[in-house]
């Protein structure tokens, strides 16, 4: 279905523009329907929620009557780009390109909700490639001086960071796509981080000199973890990836359960398909009762449901809420029980033993000091009910709703346990 407002106010609204090469965004997303690229590295076996923007953009140009082509780098991925990297990477052989290229497929169809775009592999044409004809008819149009003074390439120079001529040619291959998309498609527009600005604008370029037609580049905001002020990527320790093998449904719920309240709008906006009227009233709820964290179970909810299906975000919802907010172990069904098991920090514990060493052996109280202390202080609830005996024993009673038990710390600290 298509949206109400013109394609270029739905990207603004949404924080999505960064960069585009033409006087007015406009000229090209409101007029002419066009045919959209997007290059996706298939250096690894599953795409992390970095990659969920560009994804969700190319979502809003199909849903807007735009054609959208994904293009797999299987031959530029045996190369990769120089760009946001400290060090050369490792090459990667056509059977493991083959393998990760059919996985990303996969979620990108989840995440689009459709199968109506095109997908191609550049390791078509470019593994064919002659190289006296490349360097005569690609390498004469691009300049060694334009290429030192790339945001990608002298940051690798200025660190003194090695950078082959493998990694430096990169450019050269992208450009090569966007003219072969051009010539055998009619593909008018790059798309991409604004990271790849450079890199596209090249295309740019380099289209319009061997051709003489006019072809455009668009890029949105690299979105940035406001808790670390890193850019979401799957080089960054503790990358959160769309495969439930890499990153389980729950740890991606908490994930983005965890989100700090100065970024949830904006990943609300840019994370979710959610209407941009209904995350300001969103937004509106979340401020008149902050530790409900109503925006955080909105955003957790949809981006969950986005890639893994709405009947899993319900589930390891309510897993969540049984852990850290106040729904009850017994209302939980016997596969979100398994899940709680599996997914969260579970302690066997045996009947008799003291509250206080409980808290000690789950990490919830670092000595039985504190743990008495927290207990003084009205802070530690089992399965709901406030402990205030330091002296209180585990009991059958506190099994009896459930096989699970819950033990809490304050709001946000919480340990599972299990009769063992």
């Amino acid at each position: 279905m298509k949206n109400m407002a013109k394609l270029s106010e739905v990207l603004r609204a949404r924080g999505y523009v960064h960069q585009f090469s033409s006087e007015k965004l406009e000229e090209i997303t409101d007029g002419q329907k066009r045919t959209v690229y997007l290059g996706i590295d298939p250096s690894a076996d599953s795409l992390h929620v970095g990659n969920l923007v560009g994804l969700l953009v190319l979502r809003r140009f199909l849903e807007d009557g735009h054609k959208v082509i994904l293009l797999t780098g299987g031959g530029t991925g045996m190369i990769g780009d120089p760009g946001g990297k400290s060090e050369e990477r490792n090459l990667l052989d056509e059977e493991t390109v083959a393998r990760n290229t059919k996985t990303v497929a996969a979620q990108i169809r989840r995440v689009f909700g459709s199968d109506e775009f095109t997908e191609v592999n550049n390791a078509k044409w470019l593994a064919g490639l002659k190289l006296l004809d490349f360097l005569r008819d690609v390498g004469k149009h691009f300049t060694v001086n334009a290429m030192v003074k790339k945001d990608i390439v002298r940051d690798r120079l200025e660190s003194e960071s090695p950078i082959s001529f493998t990694e430096f040619s990169y450019s050269l291959l992208q450009g090569y796509d966007f003219l072969y998309l051009n010539e055998h498609y009619a593909c008018d527009m790059q798309v991409g981080g604004s990271d790849q600005w450079s890199n596209i604008l090249a295309g740019v370029e380099f289209v319009r000199r061997k051709s003489g037609k006019t072809v455009y580049a668009f890029t949105w905001p690299l979105l940035i973890n406001k808790a670390t002020g890193k850019k979401f990527g799957k080089s960054e320790e503790g990358a959160i990836w769309l495969s439930s093998a890499k990153t389980t449904p729950f740890q991606f719920y908490q994930f983005w359960l965890n989100s700090e309240d100065d970024a949830v709008e904006e990943y609300l906006l840019k994370m979710t398909l959610i209407p941009a009227g209904e995350i300001a009233t969103i937004i509106s709820e979340h401020k008149r009762n902050p530790a409900g964290r109503y925006a955080q179970k909105r955003l957790a909810n949809a981006v969950t449901s986005l890639v893994h299906g709405e009947k899993v975000a319900h589930v390891v919802g309510d897993v969540s809420a049984a852990i850290f907010g106040d729904k009850e172990m017994g209302a939980l069904s016997s596969e979100e029980q398994e899940l709680l098991r599996r997914e969260a920090p579970t302690y066997p514990v045996r009947l008799g033993l003291h509250i206080v060493d409980v808290l000690v052996e789950t990490k919830l109280a670092s000595s039985k000091r504190e743990a008495r202390q927290f207990i003084e202080d009205g802070a530690v609830m089992l399965n709901g009910g406030r402990i205030s005996d330091p002296n209180r024993k585990i009991m059958h009673e506190d099994f009896q709703d459930a096989p699970l038990a819950k033990l809490k710390r304050g709001k946000r600290n919480a340990a599972i346990l299990t009769l063992g």
